[in-house]
Parts: C-alpha cells; structure tokens; sequence
C-alpha cells in the first residue's frame, strides 16, 4: 500500500474514533414549578383537640380545664411555658369581658395558647375528651350554678333574649332594687380562665 494511501486511511480512522467517543450534548433541565399560591396552616389545637364526640367542650374551654387537669401530670406546664402563656390567658379574659369583641380575636389568642404548648401535651389535654359534663363539676366546685338546656334545644351564641327587652328588664328589676344578674355563662369563663391564671402565676414565679 503506498504511503500517501495508508496515511489516509490513519488519519480517517481517528476521525471516526474521536467522533464515536464525544459525548452527547445533554439537554437542559427545565427548573421545577414554584407555585405561589400560600397554604394557610392548620392550627396545632386543630390537630389534638376534636369536638366531634358526644358532649364535647369547645377547644377553648379544653385548652383551660385541660391545662388545670396536666398538673401532677410529666405534661404538667412548666415555668418558661407559664411565662409565655400567662400574658395570653389574661388577655383572653380581657376580650371575653366585652361584647365589642370578635369571635375572630378569640381564636386568634387561643391559636397562640396553643402554639406555647408542646404537642405531646395537647395529645395528653385531646385524650381527655373533656365535656361539658366535666366543666359542669368544675363550676360547681365554684359555686357557680350553669343553666339546664332545654332538651333537643341548641344554644347559639348571642341568640335569646332581644338586647332591648334585656335592658328593659334590666331597669325594671334596678326600679325594684333587684338587682338583674349579667348570666352564669360569662361568670364561669371568668371562673374557669382565672384558675389557669391562678395556676399560671404561681408556676411562672418558681
């Protein structure tokens, strides 16, 4: 073979060996989709705490007697937590002092309660299924006396008596010199949310 031919022949042999070899370009990856649209989280109380049974007491009332029935308890509130959940406490008191506040107030204080707690004790407070029945004994103990329910009745919040007969009896019953009570329903919150306070300052204070 002459030498020109066999020169050739080399030079078209690598030509092919190094085109065989490159390596394939690799097609750009498409960044992934970030949606924008925010996810409102799922209150923690949410998680623990049901009302779906049989006589449920509302989260709120939960939160509380269930924060009263911890002690004695390894859930027991500590004194770092008392410090961050009595301020709370007595601001839920305040805003349940008046009508002028928003249901969406209250839930907002009681979402913070729960937050200060730890989960393994609103699992203890959830696993309570406290009632109303419970709060009811409570009251007792108080000497607060709760309203029977008219059977097959349900109470719905600010329903009843029209504001203006209320008042209207109110000033009959000043003109007698009775004196008209403001309900047993507001005295028991005060009752029940003192108690944790109670509970509260004494703990945040070891």
């Amino acid at each position: 073979m002459k030498p020109f031919v066999l020169i050739t022949l080399t030079i078209v042999a690598l030509l092919l060996g190094a085109c065989g070899g490159a390596t394939a370009p690799v097609a750009p990856v498409a960044a992934p989709i970030v949606s924008n649209t925010e996810v409102t989280p799922t209150p923690l109380s949410a998680t623990y705490l049901k009302i779906d049974y049989a006589d449920a007491a509302s989260v709120r009332n939960q939160l509380a007697l269930g924060t009263l029935k911890l002690e004695g308890t390894a859930n027991a509130i500590t004194a770092e937590q008392a410090k961050a959940l009595l301020p709370l406490w007595q601001a839920l008191v305040a805003l349940t002092s008046t009508t002028a506040t928003a249901e969406a107030e209250l839930t907002a204080v009681q979402n913070q309660i729960a937050e200060a707690l730890q989960p393994g004790q609103l699992q203890a407070i959830g696993m309570l299924k406290l009632t109303t029945v419970q709060l009811n004994a409570f009251y007792a103990e108080k000497g607060i006396v709760m309203p029977t329910p008219v059977p097959g009745v349900t109470k719905v919040p600010g329903s009843g008596v029209p504001s203006a007969d209320k008042e209207a009896t109110r000033t009959a019953a000043a003109a007698l010199g009775t004196p008209v009570s403001s309900g047993a329903g507001q005295a028991a919150k005060t009752a029940l949310f003192n108690a944790v306070i109670e509970l509260l300052t004494a703990r945040a204070a070891q």
